[in-house]
């Protein structure tokens, strides 16, 4: 794996328009097997409004060619859930970090959402624990 890691730096420093990228799901939880893909999620320099999505889908096609597996990309100046973003930055591995300040706000906006948010998540779960018994 040391060496499929090595290659996707590599290949994601090539790219100047990313700010920063982490390696998240089953790569970084240990639980990888035949099937595992690798999931990258990145922070593009531009604007999200100048992002296009086809851009991800290249960098995605361009990874995907370079490991010889199966990469998905995930855009994280689009619009992500306080929960999915948090679960990246809890167990994600920084990959690239060209622009720390943009990745501290990035991470401080992340946790900042998740825990405002993190009481009512907790009640619809219990709620929904409460409706499944019913």
């Amino acid at each position: 794996m040391k060496k499929k890691l090595k290659l996707l730096i590599d290949m994601l420093k090539k790219r100047p328009h990313l700010a920063f990228a982490y390696l998240f799901g089953s790569r970084t939880s240990g639980a990888t097997n035949k099937n595992s893909d690798w999931d990258v999620a990145v922070f593009f320099s531009e604007p999200p409004e100048k992002v296009s999505r086809w851009l991800a889908f290249e960098l995605e096609a361009e990874l995907s060619r370079g490991m010889g597996e199966t990469v998905q990309v995930v855009v994280l100046n689009s619009d992500l859930s306080p929960v999915f973003g948090f679960e990246i930055l809890k167990h994600g591995l920084l990959l690239l970090d060209r622009d720390e300040n943009l990745r501290i706000n990035f991470e401080n906006r992340i946790l900042r959402q998740y825990y405002d948010w993190q009481y009512f998540l907790n009640r619809q779960m219990k709620a929904e624990k409460g409706l499944s018994r019913a």
